[in-house]
């Protein structure tokens, strides 16, 4: 599946059509679960806006159970690597999963694409546990909705490094504080170029 293109995407498993991130909060309204707004939108927080194709969310692993409950009427899919299945009711999410994208039925695009992170107490980052932080180090609130911090949603930019990527990264509106993490951050990792454009 991750060779095609979006027009043979499209034909098998539907059209998205993204809820923006205030429709997002009135979908989540009432849920009592802990969430936030990741990828780009999180990385441009303060910075000049660009176009987002869609609005990534994350929640925590454990609060699976109520997502599903408040999300009943839904159809939940599991994306593991590519490979779409449905999460029917009973179903335990597959170990490995990183995604579950959201529809109401066949018949209505996707709308949502929530992140899987597997967090508790304290945030680890997932691809080395040697980076952990509190929470409130971790999120901030904007215009009553919770992000991942500028400097962390870089971190998790890094490995991917795309064009969309490097313009997130010199747009970035960082304090001094988080310039400085990040940059020792990304030279711990072994993200040299980024290191250093976070420190000119």
């Amino acid at each position: 599946m991750e060779a095609w293109d979006e027009a043979t995407f499209q034909l098998w498993y539907g059209r998205w059509a993204p809820l923006a991130p205030p429709e997002v909060a009135s979908l989540l309204r009432g849920c009592d679960i802990r969430w936030w707004i990741v990828g780009g939108r999180a990385a441009r927080v303060g910075a000049a806006a660009r176009r987002h194709e869609d609005t990534d969310i994350a929640f925590r692993r454990a609060d699976l159970p109520a997502l599903r409950a408040h999300l009943r009427d839904w159809h939940l899919w599991q994306n593991n690597s590519g490979w779409l299945h449905p999460l029917l009711p009973g179903d335990d999410l597959h170990p490995e999963c990183e995604q579950i994208w959201l529809r109401r039925d066949a018949n209505h695009p996707w709308v949502a694409d929530f992140q899987v992170d597997r967090s508790t107490q304290e945030w680890i980052f997932k691809r080395d546990p040697r980076i952990r932080l509190s929470w409130d180090r971790v999120l901030h609130e904007v215009d009553d909705l919770w992000y991942l911090r500028p400097e962390v949603a870089l971190l998790h930019k890094a490995h991917l490094d795309r064009p969309q990527d490097r313009a997130d990264l010199t747009a970035a509106a960082l304090t001094d504080d988080a310039r400085l993490w990040l940059a020792s951050t990304l030279e711990l990792l072994g993200h040299h170029d980024w290191a250093t454009i976070v420190r000119s």
